[in-house]
């Protein structure tokens, strides 16, 4: 037999077996199946309906545990409390020994204040210099190897990205926290205007606390209602203060 005649051979015999399955399992395999004893056959029918028993969980994960980065943030953040012990605000530590950022809309001008940290330690907090610009206020306890605030540039964040506002602490370790999203990304000129724009509903109890992303670091601080400074301005206020004392315009 020639090779030409035994590929045609070999393609006729495919097209056969393929009819003659189809045939079968459509309608052989259904009628001898109509017999008593027989219907086990509806199992090697093509007709039959094909069940997968299973079930699948989708989770959107945004590679990040909400819980361990609203305990991280409280770590830096502080309670800040009138000498009549009555709650005003929170701050952000800014250096390990004691240099913190808050606002004057928390202190309404009080320059001697108690402050209070994540793990319920005491301190006496002393307003050193305000920016002229904003109401932020950078006020100083007498304290050694404080948690440090690490800062992101708020002019990354894109439109849609999480953040978290921290605030209020009611117990050690324990800090009020909403999440919400950016709505708004900010113009390629950073300055003092600048704001963090998210759908967050800021209230008292966030005054003065960090706002954070994904990774743990703040990328602003809540002055007041509708009312925030950037990082990036956070760095330059902490390194003049570190550097002249003060804040100039």
């Amino acid at each position: 037999m020639m090779r030409k005649q035994i590929i045609w051979v070999i393609i006729i015999a495919f097209f056969v077996g393929a009819l003659g399955s189809i045939a079968i399992g459509r309608f052989a395999i259904p009628y001898l199946a109509t017999f008593n004893g027989m219907s086990f056959l509806n199992k090697l029918s093509s007709n039959s309906q094909l069940v997968i028993n299973r079930t699948q969980e989708i989770q959107l994960n945004e590679g990040a545990n909400l819980v361990d980065l609203i305990k991280q943030a409280g770590n830096i953040t502080v309670s800040i409390y009138d000498q009549s012990d009555n709650f005003l605000g929170n701050g952000v530590i800014a250096t390990s020994d004691g240099v913190i950022f808050t606002s004057d809309s928390i202190l309404l001008g009080q320059t001697k204040v108690k402050v209070v940290t994540n793990d319920g330690k005491n301190f006496d907090g002393l307003a050193r210099a305000k920016d002229p610009k904003s109401t932020l206020v950078i006020l100083t306890i007498t304290a050694n190897d404080l948690p440090v605030v690490q800062l992101d540039d708020a002019a990354n964040m894109e439109a849609g990205q999480r953040v978290i506002y921290v605030g209020r602490s009611n117990a050690p370790f324990q800090h009020l926290a909403v999440t919400g999203f950016v709505t708004q990304k900010m113009s390629n000129l950073v300055d003092k205007a600048e704001q963090v724009s998210t759908d967050v509903t800021v209230k008292p109890d966030l005054y003065g606390g960090p706002i954070i992303n994904l990774s743990g670091h703040a990328i602003g601080i809540t002055l007041g209602a509708g009312d925030n400074i950037i990082s990036e301005n956070l760095r330059t206020d902490l390194g003049e203060y570190l550097a002249t004392g003060k804040l100039t315009p």
